[in-house]
């Protein structure tokens, strides 16, 4: 049990996990970046259950592997996001889930399908709007882990200023 206590005190969920000045950032870093990793989860999840027609058409044989990558990383991203004293696991994790939305976007504007070929169709703008769409949440949590991050360290270089000012 004492182990248990100590992964809680541990967690973003914690009382003291949040600084009160951060407090503005509580709900993002407790209920919406974990929602977001969690569905991230589940899609890597059932991209490997279910399958994808689009990305069989995209990568072949290699969907499965891909789907459960994107489960993997997401999962990453969600321990990363639990434990904030990993940011740096939440950040690198965070920067490849959204490295491979934006390439799976890109790749079926540059790949349509045989049907939109002969059919000389535009691409498919709505899809990858939609997965654009997923972005702006993650891409703002990588912001506010960077932005915490340099104010960290300006924190260290002026204590050891004002500390080897007195030496």
């Amino acid at each position: 049990m004492r182990w248990l206590r100590a992964v809680g005190r541990a967690s973003i969920w914690h009382p003291d996990a949040i600084p009160m000045r951060e407090q503005k950032y509580r709900s993002l870093k407790r209920v919406w970046v974990p929602a977001y990793d969690i569905l991230a989860v589940c899609a890597g999840l059932a991209g490997v259950v279910y399958g994808s027609r689009l990305l069989d058409r995209l990568y072949g044989d290699y969907t499965d592997l891909i789907a459960g990558f994107f489960a993997a990383i997401a999962m990453v991203c969600l321990l990363g996001v639990a434990f904030p004293r990993h940011w740096k696991v939440a950040f690198a994790g965070t920067s490849i889930l959204v490295g491979m939305v934006i390439a799976y976007a890109f790749a079926i504007l540059v790949s349509p399908s045989p049907e939109q070929l002969l059919a000389k169709e535009a691409p498919s703008w709505f899809i990858f709007t939609m997965l654009l769409l997923t972005l702006p949440l993650p891409v703002f949590y990588l912001e506010l882990l960077a932005t915490e991050w340099a104010d960290r360290r300006a924190v260290e270089r002026r204590q050891r200023l004002i500390g080897g000012a007195g030496e």
